[in-house]
């Protein structure tokens, strides 16, 4: 009997581009004469397929890790080169970098390789049999158990968690996972402080189209009680509450008024939020007592001010977007509110470019006001790797310091510590270019230097400039869709603008702005 099996090449280039192929043709296939248990099947390999993509995309990364491939593509961390060379966005990097932690075969300083910390995890998921997601699960449960376990019983409970995988939804193996955690550890007594301490955590989630953000926590004991208290003084009903008008609240805490005083009686009858809400402007209160005793250390430097910027434009309108050095975006309605008890900064740019006019000084450490210009201009770390706010950055001068560099603002530029010493004229070293023609004028350049020394391509940072880029977009849409004029109307002096096209109303829409 001939045997019809294809013969494989061995690179795993080659295979890469077989797989490539034959998904192309897939997307152009015609399921129609397939029978149903056929389609069933296919669902099912497919899924497979899937699985088994995410053990060789963490093995692959792996390689390009160790051997610093991602530098090739002009970055310096293989995390940003997931979040920008690949486009991933970083919280998907993040949950591909630690998959791959746990279920690639990781090289030893002494270049040996060794056994994927999660072995029956890695087996299950190159088998197709697991998903990521998954693996996600299973690496919260063992990250959450007790460290005074044998090392024995830890082993098994990887492997008894990989073979649940096997068998349950992601939901599932949660549930499960809390049990075998329950199982491991019935009384707490394995848990202890040092155990508290690895897994406390507090994080603030991104904005969403409404601007909110989502806090989730894992508080320790000592902080909870701590919080709770704050909760029961600051969140009973009628104190803090945006709602009355600023003569009639009342601030802090509970204990601070009267318990028979009538301005507390009508202030709970006004109060209608339920508890969450009172938690959350609770909270709010507690960091507007914190900014306001000093709890942030000098005005005079950026940790300690709120700094805002907004274009001129959007505050003649009442409409759009403010950015903090945070990277907060609050609307500019409740700006005034936001910024009642902060001194405002003014910052000039040249028309329509990024470009402050002038602001320089002899010493090496920027003012303040160079501070806050640059982060006017820039909003954040102007390295095209980075995402990080301006509030934790520092100035960086080009050319540097050292080598006759000057304070002055067209020869500084915000970036994080490690990015600023990572500038220089050695291979895989960062050079900056400050833009003075062109559509970037007043922004700074960054190109990172190849492994024989020659630079390579000049990127911009336009993560803290989506607005930019979407006014940008609404322009070219504009010029596009508007019609040649005809004699009469270019002969015409009226100064009225041309009504939003349905793309720009949406898009206004999307943006929170009225007009443009």
């Amino acid at each position: 009997m001939t045997d019809t099996t294809p013969v494989l090449p061995d690179s795993p280039v080659e295979l890469l581009a077989l797989i490539e192929a034959a998904q192309h043709r897939l997307t152009t296939a015609v399921w129609a004469a397939e029978t149903e248990d056929d389609l069933l099947a296919a669902a099912r390999t497919l899924e497979r397929t899937r699985c088994r993509t995410e053990a060789i995309d963490a093995q692959l990364f792996t390689e390009i890790n160790d051997r610093c491939a991602y530098a090739r593509d002009g970055f310096t961390h293989p995390m940003t080169w997931l979040a920008k060379g690949l486009r991933l966005g970083r919280p998907e990097a993040k949950k591909r970098y630690r998959r791959a932690e746990k279920i690639a075969r990781l090289t030893s300083p002494t270049g040996q390789t060794l056994d994927p910390r999660f072995p029956a995890t890695a087996t299950a998921i190159a088998d197709g049999a697991i998903s990521g997601a998954h693996v996600d699960e299973i690496r919260d449960v063992m990250r959450r158990l007790p460290w005074r376990l044998a090392a024995d019983v830890i082993e098994q409970a990887e492997i008894n968690l990989a073979a649940m995988a096997g068998e349950l939804t992601p939901q599932e193996l949660r549930k499960a996972g809390i049990a075998l955690l329950a199982y491991l550890d019935p009384d707490g007594a394995l848990s202890d402080e040092k155990d508290r301490r690895r897994q406390r955590s507090l994080h603030l989630g991104p904005q969403d189209q409404q601007l909110m953000s989502k806090l989730t926590a894992n508080l320790t004991p000592a902080l909870r009680a701590k919080f709770e208290l704050v909760l029961a003084n600051w969140a009973a009903p009628g104190m803090n509450n945006p709602a009355d008008e600023p003569a009639e609240r009342l601030h802090g805490s509970i204990g601070d008024h009267d318990p028979d005083d009538p301005k507390l009686a009508e202030a709970r009858q006004r109060d209608h939020r339920d508890t969450e809400q009172r938690n959350h402007d609770a909270f709010e209160a507690l960091c507007d007592y914190v900014t306001g005793h000093g709890g942030l250390g000098p005005a005079r430097k950026i940790p300690g001010q709120m700094i805002i910027t907004a274009s001129v434009a959007d505050l003649k309108a009442g409409c759009g977007h403010a950015i903090t050095t945070t990277g907060t975006l609050i609307p500019i309605s409740e700006l005034i509110e936001v910024a009642a008890h902060f001194d405002p900064q003014l910052v000039v740019f040249q028309d329509h470019t990024r470009e402050i006019l002038y602001h320089g000084r002899a010493k090496r450490a920027a003012t303040f006001a160079q501070r806050c210009a640059l982060f006017a201009r820039d909003r954040g770390d102007s390295n095209p790797d980075s995402d990080v706010p301006f509030i934790f950055n520092e100035m960086h001068h080009l050319p540097d310091w050292a080598k006759g560099g000057a304070t002055d603002i067209d020869k500084l530029t915000p970036t994080t510590g490690r990015n600023n010493r990572a500038v220089g004229d050695k291979p895989l070293q960062w050079e900056t270019i400050y833009q003075r023609h062109g559509p970037h004028t007043g922004r700074v350049a960054w190109r990172l230097r190849c492994h024989n020394g020659q630079a390579g391509t000049s990127r911009i940072n336009q993560t803290h400039h989506a607005d930019d880029l979407a006014r940008d977009t609404i322009a070219r849409i504009r010029t596009r869709s508007e019609p040649e004029p005809t004699s009469e109307a270019a002969t015409s002096d009226s100064d009225a603008d041309p009504p939003l096209s349905p793309i720009e109303n949406r898009l206004c829409t999307r943006l929170g702005y009225t007009t443009l």
